[in-house]
C-alpha cells in the first residue's frame, strides 16, 4: 500500500473515530448557587481560531500575555490591562501553542516552519524548517529550544539562530489523535511523550536518549481501538514524573530511570495539573478527576461537565478551574470538586487557561483573549 492511500484510509478511520468520540450528549449547565464572584477586567482581539480542532494556549511571562490567532497574528498585550504592547502577522497558518523563553516567543506552523520573535517587540529574530506540523508549544531554556513535530520527531534548534543541534526520531503508529505533547524541560532534561504510549527523557543539549518507557501498551482489535497516544505534556512534582495518554493509564514514574510507582485507568488526551498534593485531570468523558500524588488513590470525580469537552485542569490558589464548548469557565473546589463559580466568555474554550494570583486568562476560539479575576462572596 502506498503512502497516499495509507493516509487516506488513517484520515477515514480518524473522522469514523471522532464520530464515535460523542458518546453522550452534553451535561446541561447544573444549577448553582455561587460561592465566589468573577470579575471581567478586559477583553481583547487577537484574532479567531473559530472553526480549527487547535488549543492555541497564550503564555504569560514578566508581566504580558502572548498569544498566536491561527490565520498568523501574534499580539502581546500588557496582563494588567490589556493593553497592546506590540503586534505582527506572520503570514503564516498557526497551527500550536504560543511557547516564550530565551527572550523568545516562538510558534509553528502547518508547514513546519518554527518562527521566534524577540519578546520585547515582536521582530523576528529567526525562523527554521522542522520536518512536518508543529501543534503544541516550542519549549526553550538553556539556549536551545525544542520542538516536537507530529510526525514523531523532536528536534533542538540554537535558541540564538535557529540552527538545528539535534533532532531525536522513532517509529509512530499510522494512525494518531490530531495532537503532540509540549516538551517539558527539566534541569537539562527533555520530557516528552509519543502517539505510542511512550514517554522519553532525552539530553537537552544534544538530544541524547536517556530512558524511554511505556505509559501504556496498545490493546483492541483495531488501530482506532489501539489508540493510546501521550499528547498531554508530562508533569514533574519533587521527584516523580506524571504522564497519561488516551485509551490507557495515568502513571507516576521515578525521573532517574522511568520505573513505574503507580498507575490508575485513565483516558485522556489534556494536559495534567498539580498543586503538590493531588495530581487533577480531565478525562476524554468530561469528567474532571483528581487523584493523591503519592499513591494515586482517587480523591474525587466531579460528573457534571461530563459531554461539555472541558478544557486541561488549571489550579489558582483553592480552585481548579477549566473551560467548556460553550464558552463557560468553571471553578471547582480543589477539596472536593464541587461547582463553585462559572463565568462566560466569547467562544468555546479548548485551551487551557493561565492563572497568575487572582487572575486568570482565557482564550476562545471566536478570537478573544479575557482576563477574569477571582473574588470571593
Amino acid at each position: 500500500m502506498n503512502r497516499a492511500v495509507a493516509m487516506l484510509l488513517a484520515l477515514a478511520m480518524l473522522s469514523a473515530c471522532a464520530s464515535r468520540s460523542v458518546r453522550e450528549p452534553p451535561a446541561p449547565l447544573p444549577e448553582l448557587k455561587p460561592e465566589l464572584r468573577v470579575s471581567e477586567l478586559w477583553t481583547v482581539d487577537v484574532g479567531a481560531s473559530a472553526g480549527t480542532a487547535l488549543r492555541i494556549t497564550p503564555a504569560l511571562e514578566d508581566g504580558a500575555v502572548y498569544m498566536a490567532a491561527a490565520e498568523g497574528r501574534v499580539s502581546a498585550h500588557a496582563a494588567d490591562s490589556g493593553k497592546e504592547l506590540w503586534e505582527v502577522d506572520l503570514e503564516a497558518r498557526i497551527s500550536g501553542a504560543t511557547g516564550v523563553g530565551e527572550g523568545l516567543v516562538l510558534v509553528g506552523s502547518r508547514q513546519g516552519e518554527v518562527i521566534a520573535l524577540q519578546r520585547e517587540n515582536g521582530n523576528r529574530a529567526w525562523s527554521a524548517r522542522v520536518s512536518s506540523e508543529v501543534l503544541a508549544a516550542p519549549a526553550a531554556a538553556a539556549g536551545i529550544v525544542v520542538v516536537q513535530t507530529v510526525d514523531g520527531k523532536v528536534f533542538g534548534l540554537a535558541a540564538a539562530d535557529g540552527k538545528r543541534a539535534w533532532v531525536y526520531e522513532r517509529t509512530e503508529p499510522a494512525l494518531t489523535l490530531r495532537g503532540t505533547a509540549t516538551p517539558a524541560i527539566v534541569n537539562d532534561v527533555v520530557l516528552t511523550g509519543f502517539a505510542s504510549g511512550r514517554i522519553a527523557a532525552l539530553r537537552l543539549q544534544d538530544g541524547k536518549l536517556l530512558w524511554e518507557v511505556p505509559v501504556t501498551q496498545p490493546r483492541g482489535r483495531n488501530e482506532i481501538e489501539r489508540l493510546v497516544d501521550v499528547d498531554a505534556s508530562p508533569l514533574v512534582l519533587g521527584e516523580t514524573i506524571y504522564a497519561a495518554s488516551y485509551q490507557g493509564k495515568l502513571v507516576a514514574l521515578n525521573p532517574r530511570g522511568g520505573a513505574v510507582a503507580w498507575s490508575r485507568d485513565v483516558s485522556t488526551y489534556r494536559a495534567l495539573a498539580t498543586d503538590g498534593r493531588n495530581i487533577y485531570v480531565t478525562d476524554d468523558r468530561g469528567h474532571v478527576l483528581a487523584f493523591d500524588a503519592r499513591s494515586g488513590a482517587s480523591v474525587w470525580k466531579q460528573d457534571q461537565l461530563r459531554g461539555r469537552e472541558p478544557s486541561a485542569p488549571v489550579v489558582q490558589g483553592d480552585y481548579l478551574l477549566v473551560g467548556d464548548f460553550e464558552g463557560y469557565v468553571h471553578w471547582l473546589a480543589r477539596e472536593d470538586g464541587r461547582l463553585l463559580a462559572r463565568h462566560r466568555v466569547d467562544g468555546a474554550v479548548r485551551a487551557p487557561a493561565v492563572a497568575t494570583g487572582d487572575t486568570i486568562f482565557v482564550a476562545g476560539l471566536s478570537g478573544t483573549l479575557s482576563a477574569l479575576r477571582l473574588l470571593s462572596n
